[in-house]
């Protein structure tokens, strides 16, 4: 009988003391999988904190809890516009091996791998809650029919590379608390959210019809012609492209196919063209009808010519995709107190709507096919998809990862104002309790059902 090999990977018991076996190194990982956190995560960083996107060195270790997982080097940079001139920063790591030099990526639970990792600090949204509330919400409605966030064709698209092993695309954000350490000290406390990389879109980047377009502030999207400088291309890939470039020659073929699903929906507001009548040629219907649903129900007045993805699979029909929600469910830019509560805001998505962004083609959607809207939202509620029960749900597994104490060290860190992202109108109200945000789903809800004749 041969001798049996000596143990070289995995863990070694000497004595009562786990080691590391001698070819269990860093060097061979290229990718760290975690479970999906029972409690925050900790990330202890050195460094400066950084003040631009570019960013500054740092080094790193993250524990779940007081449970070391892994340690790295790399950069972390401001992440995002509006937290750019604030005291409290989104940030953004990089992260690399820190024994090959190679691109470390993180893989968090059922979320795709990702080489940077996104901090959001939500100055607006202190409770680290809305976000995540919003964006599972949308993915419950969204599949609560066939299981799927998306046509079976999508994901059987990349059966011929990986089996289609795409079945837990997201099509928005999702979240996890985090705690970050500066040198030993507290720093702040946010979310580690995904990066909505073009995985969670079901976009091969290498496909000129996966086109995944997003509008960044772009208040005049719906009165003009489709332009680069308006949009995000992140799919397809184009040589070298900047965000919000100029695209007419580098990609002629996309910006075609951009302009053209923009100069229907044009025609579309402008009466030329019947949406009902030929919808079937540029949309995917239950995609738009479930972001009105979503962005109506959470409150969402930034998510008309901003934060919300535009994508298509063929270069002909089109659907959106939310990103981006910290300010709903009572959060609203310009209005302040009692006039963002559930019951008096209204529509958003309506041509009267009081928002300060143009609805644009979703006012078009909404009024005209409000009875599929109606019918999309007696399944949702009969189905038990959409309850004050379920929001109670999803919110309490979001703060149950919250450790109180540390909320009370970020606050006095970081307090409620302007400095820290937190616009004025939006301190009034206590609208950054978990109670608060509870109550205003209750009476959204229930304002929707008063609206669209629900009851049980």
């Amino acid at each position: 009988m041969s001798k049996l090999p000596a143990q070289t990977t995995g863990y070694i018991n000497n004595g009562g003391v786990v080691t590391y076996a001698p070819n269990n190194t860093a060097e061979q990982l290229d990718v760290i999988a975690l479970d999906r956190p029972q409690r925050a995560l900790r990330w202890m960083v050195e460094g400066d904190y950084p003040s631009d996107k570019d960013g500054t060195n740092m080094s790193v270790s993250v524990f779940d809890g007081t449970i070391p997982l892994f340690s790295a080097v790399g950069t972390w940079g401001v992440q995002g516009q509006s937290t750019a001139n604030a005291d409290k920063k989104n940030v953004k790591f990089k992260l690399k091996n820190p024994v090959t030099g190679n691109k470390l990526a993180l893989k968090i639970g059922d979320w795709f791998s990702s080489t940077s990792v996104t901090h959001k600090a939500y100055g607006t949204d202190r409770t680290l809650i809305r976000e995540s509330t919003a964006t599972a919400l949308y993915r419950r409605m969204r599949s609560f029919q066939t299981g799927l966030m998306a046509p079976a064709s999508a994901y059987a698209y990349f059966d011929a590379s990986d089996f289609g092993t795409h079945t837990r695309a997201l099509f928005s954000t999702a979240g996890t608390v985090a705690e970050i350490y500066r040198n030993g000290t507290f720093c702040q406390l946010g979310v580690i959210r995904s990066d909505a990389d073009n995985p969670d879109y079901l976009m091969d980047d290498s496909n000129p019809d996966h086109i995944l377009i997003q509008p960044q502030h772009a208040f005049g999207i719906w009165q003009h012609a489709w332009t680069g400088e308006d949009w995000v291309v992140q799919s397809p890939a184009i040589k070298g492209y900047d965000d919000q470039a100029d695209i007419s020659q580098s990609a002629p073929d996309v910006q075609a196919k951009c302009q053209a699903i923009m100069a229907y929906m044009q025609s579309c507001i402008s009466g030329q063209t019947d949406v009902r009548k030929t919808w079937r040629q540029y949309l995917r219907l239950d995609d738009w009808l479930y972001y009105d649903i979503l962005i109506n129900l959470s409150g969402s007045f930034d998510s008309l010519v901003n934060n919300f993805f535009l994508g298509t699979w063929d270069g002909v029909k089109w659907g959106p995709w939310p990103y981006d929600l910290d300010e709903t469910a009572g959060l609203v830019y310009f209005l302040s107190g009692a006039a963002s509560n559930a019951e008096n805001i209204g529509w958003i998505t309506t041509k009267n709507s009081i928002a300060d962004q143009d609805c644009g083609f979703f006012a078009v959607i909404h009024e005209t096919f409000r009875p599929e809207l109606r019918a999309l939202w007696r399944q949702l509620r009969d189905a038990g998809v959409v309850s004050i029960e379920v929001i109670i749900r999803i919110i309490n597994d979001q703060v149950g990862l919250i450790n109180p104490d540390m909320m009370a060290q970020d606050i006095a860190l970081w307090p409620l104002n302007g400095a820290t992202g937190a616009p004025s109108g939006m301190q009034a109200g206590g609208k950054w309790s978990v109670a608060y945000v509870v109550d205003w789903y209750k009476q959204r809800i229930a304002w929707i059902d008063r609206q669209w004749g629900y009851s049980r």
